[in-house]
């Protein structure tokens, strides 16, 4: 049987539903969302994500691979990314974000995201969490989709590295974090500045979003506020950038810590 043959090819309907996957409601309906990009989908076989079909332009590349492969058309392709140029190699992953499951261990650090829109800053905050030893990622209400192809891209293989959920109820599992022990940290102007902060050993990075913060519904769950050291003549930094800032401190002070 020729390569050619041995790939199944892409029916104009079922290109219709996998189209439906680069919007909100679509990976709502099908509990499903679409990897872009040839490196992602080998990230994402690494971490044995939950996988269905790989769809690519050069099928022969994944026939190793063991799950079922399709054949794409560049003009598919096109249509299926959401990128100026496209790689030409899709997965189609299930969608299996649950709720926040309680860390059982003594110490841990989780990242909150409250309304944080922008796609790009919700996938760089994923991946500066997985890079920095988060213990899971919780996705509040008005934060942009986790499964969103932007958020995944700039997450890139990070996003397989660390446990993200979805909460409809942030304030109600601050809550219940806060009865295991954690304590809830935030950004502020009137705040103790970072490097001069003890970090307790249970503690949730409360982030808030691009425009206005923490929402004043979550403002009474904040223990304590910090704030980053930067220049005057600096207003404020980018949420993701901060992040990253925050969460690098907190990892170099728990090891510090765990050394003495």
């Amino acid at each position: 049987m020729s390569g050619e043959q041995a790939f199944a090819r892409l029916s104009r309907a079922r290109l219709r539903r996998l189209r439906q996957l680069l919007t909100a409601k679509g990976r709502r309906q099908q509990r499903r969302f679409l990897l872009d990009g040839e490196k992602l989908v080998h990230d994402a076989i690494d971490a044995e994500a939950p996988l269905e079909e790989i769809l690519s332009t050069i099928p022969e590349r994944w026939s190793d691979t063991g799950l079922p492969v399709t054949r794409l058309t560049r003009a598919d392709s096109e249509r299926l990314s959401e990128t100026k140029t496209p790689q030409g190699h899709f997965a189609v992953v299930r969608d299996e974000l649950t709720k926040l499951l309680m860390p059982t261990c003594d110490s841990w650090r989780i990242v909150a995201l409250d309304a944080v829109q922008d796609a790009g800053n919700v996938g760089g905050i994923i991946r500066s969490a997985a890079a920095f030893g988060a213990t899971a990622v919780i996705t509040g209400p008005g934060t942009a989709d986790p499964t969103h192809p932007r958020v995944v891209r700039a997450a890139t293989g990070a996003w397989f590295q660390v446990p993200i959920s979805r909460s409809v109820d942030l304030r109600k599992e601050l809550s219940q974090l806060k009865e295991h022990g954690a304590s809830v940290l935030a950004t502020g102007s009137d705040a103790t500045s970072l490097d001069q902060l003890e970090l307790p050993d249970r503690l949730v990075w409360l982030f808030g979003n691009e425009g206005s913060g923490v929402s004043s519904q979550l403002e009474p769950m904040i223990d304590q506020c910090v704030s980053i050291p930067i220049a005057r003549s600096v207003d404020s930094l980018n949420v993701n950038v901060a992040a990253g800032i925050i969460l690098h401190q907190a990892r170099a002070r728990a090891r510090e810590r765990s050394l003495k």
